[in-house]
């Protein structure tokens, strides 16, 4: 059986600071002053960071192909380049409008914490995500299939499947029913916890409140026409692609197991199964659920760059309105719960 190796990397950051608090007072407390104190712990987190990426290749392969196609072949994209800004938001209620009233400041930060329930059975640690703004100025980058060309992975023109680019991005998290507050906004949170007794994997739990999505261009194309087989130099490159899309107001609320495990199957199955296989489990939640409940516009634009400008035509607008995806139990399957599962062939 070939193999070929699958690598899920689960990052978890988890920042531990206690520091104490200046003496403000040398006064005795009394009880009843005592009474009204209720001590926290836990961190809190500000970020306000700009950061310039570059990649020069991402690539996946397989080391010995498949019939009829036996060498290495490789997927992947190529000269990465984005900036990004995260911070906390500044529109809204959020907006400096003078000394005495500074918004920003009224964001929330990251925060962390880690509790169990009152029968200490289950431990977990929350997230809870920030009021926040992030903006991506430009994402520009080659897609490509190719061999191994001095050792790594590289793209060739005649292999290049085309290019994407994305301008404009920008995502405020964090929603609220009263928008004159920064106060009532709420941007929701993450659990994570173990999966079951006896180490059987990692349980994540999600509540996502998205203000809105927006993003001023996102075009695919290629930089030379497959109609230069017929016209030569009279066939130039081509985008096709949409401007001004804007998703408002998205929930994503819910959750999923992920664990990895060995299983038999020719024992389960009188030796006709596929041998002992490994493979990653993720199990999703039941009722795991994505909502838009206002709409998806956009523009739909063809054009000779990938800005989508020089030469544009429109071939019409877009609106989706009232979206909502829900995962349910499956009826009848050998998993109760909705299940994706991932091994070598």
């Amino acid at each position: 059986m070939k193999k070929f190796s699958i690598c899920a990397i689960l990052v978890m950051f988890f920042v531990f600071v206690a520091l104490p608090m200046s003496v403000l007072a040398m006064t005795a407390i009394d009880d009843n002053e005592l009474a009204e104190i209720t001590g926290q712990a836990g961190v809190s987190i500000n970020v306000d960071v700009t950061a310039n990426l570059s990649i020069g290749t991402i690539a996946w392969g397989d080391s010995d192909g498949f019939t009829g196609y036996s060498n290495a072949g490789y997927v992947g994209i190529e000269g990465l380049n984005l900036t990004t800004h995260f911070s906390g938001r500044h529109d809204g209620p959020f907006a400096t409008t003078g000394p005495s009233a500074i918004g920003y400041m009224g964001n929330k930060p990251i925060t962390i914490d880690v509790g169990s329930d009152i029968l200490g059975w289950t431990t977990q640690v929350r997230i809870g995500l920030p009021t926040a703004h992030l903006t991506v100025n430009g994402l520009q980058t080659d897609i490509f299939v190719s061999g191994v060309t001095a050792g790594a992975p590289t793209s060739t023109t005649a292999q290049q499947l085309g290019a994407i680019y994305m301008s404009g991005i920008e995502i405020l998290l964090g929603e609220s029913s009263s928008p004159a507050f920064a106060s009532s906004y709420n941007a929701g949170y993450l659990t994570i916890g173990a999966a079951g007794s006896g180490n059987r994997g990692v349980n994540f739990g999600f509540d996502i409140n998205i203000d809105s999505i927006t993003v001023g261009t996102i075009s695919y194309g290629n930089t030379t026409s497959i109609l230069a087989d017929s016209f030569g130099t009279a066939a130039t490159d081509g985008y096709i692609g949409v401007t001004n899309l804007n998703i408002g107001h998205m929930n994503i609320d819910g959750g999923c197991n992920i664990g990895v495990g060995t299983l038999n199957t020719d024992a389960i199955n009188n030796g006709h199964g596929q041998g002992t296989i490994t493979q990653v489990n993720i199990r999703i939640h039941p009722n795991t659920t994505v909502a838009i409940p206002s709409a998806i516009t956009g523009t739909v634009v063809l054009a000779q760059d990938q800005e989508l400008t020089t030469g544009a035509e429109e071939l019409g607008n877009f609106y989706i309105g009232s979206v909502r995806a829900r995962i349910v139990n499956n009826v009848g399957s050998l998993f109760t719960p909705s299940t994706i599962q991932i091994w070598a062939h």
